[in-house]
């Protein structure tokens, strides 16, 4: 019988799908928290359940906007040169962190990444920068893209909040191509991630979920993830992408501050 309190956190988590689904991002921002704080997983668990969430988010979506002819091909092909390898790297570096020194180095990395998107992200607002694919530099395009690689495998993010800053900013796409591009990127990086941190540490607490919920949370998250897609094109502005963007990866930004605050 699944209790209360999973069907509560199962809602939570099909909500984030819904309002990442637009944005090129998996969710991690808030999938980590709401399995760390509000289902009580050890850390290292939510990380990795956490990535299985984005997975499932960031192929539903990936879908939707493939349908769209939103996603750029020849980025992928140049991201995954760095994201790729950068994720098991990641990965690694994540668990022998937390086994050997803290979760809270881990958590701190989180914080620091999540300010650095939400400068970026306003300051590209406020400076009202027009990217055109004229300004795409390879170069530090794959770095950047490695960067988000590397977050994915350490900290649970399918890195699409750094994917949609460089798609932006070194990549001249558009605010809907970014997104569509992101999610493809995040698509190929996940499951290196997942692999990565099962064959290194386990499945741990999440074997111990019930088996409905972990058959029927992946499939809804896909449904609910192309659905969020593709609703999008027709009903959100490019600015309300980039609100619900904002405001998502502030409350992700609070959650971490206050626990480490009061840690």
């Amino acid at each position: 019988m699944v209790s209360i309190e999973a069907l509560g956190v199962v809602t939570l988590l099909l909500i984030v799908v819904v309002l990442f689904s637009p944005i090129g991002l998996g969710g991690g921002l808030l999938y980590v928290p709401i399995l760390h704080y509000v289902a009580g997983l050890p850390f290292d668990t939510a990380i990795l359940g956490s990535l299985v969430m984005v997975l499932c988010t960031a192929l539903g979506s990936a879908q939707a906007h493939r349908s769209e002819q939103l996603v750029s091909l020849d980025h992928v092909k140049v991201a995954v040169k760095t994201a790729l390898p950068a994720a098991i790297v990641g990965a690694l570096a994540s668990i022998w962190t937390i086994e050997h020194v803290s979760d809270v180095t881990v958590k701190v990395i989180a914080l620091c990444l999540t300010s650095w998107v939400l400068y970026q992200t306003i300051r590209r607002m406020r400076s009202e920068i027009v990217v055109t694919e004229g300004e795409f530099d390879p170069k530090l395009y794959r770095i950047g893209t490695g960067v988000g690689g590397l977050a994915c495998g350490m900290l649970g993010i399918g890195g699409g909040a750094i994917y949609v800053t460089m798609n932006r900013g070194w990549g001249g796409l558009g605010v809907r191509d970014a997104a569509g591009t992101s999610f493809a990127i995040a698509s190929l990086v996940v499951p290196v991630a997942i692999t990565t941190h099962s064959i290194a540490r386990g499945w741990g607490e999440l074997a111990e979920i019930e088996t409905l919920l972990l058959v029927c949370t992946p499939i809804l998250a896909l449904g609910f993830a192309y659905m969020g897609g593709r609703f999008s094109f027709k009903n959100l502005p490019t600015s309300a992408i980039t609100w619900v963007f904002i405001t998502m990866v502030s409350i992700s930004l609070l959650r971490y501050l206050t626990d480490l605050i009061s840690a």
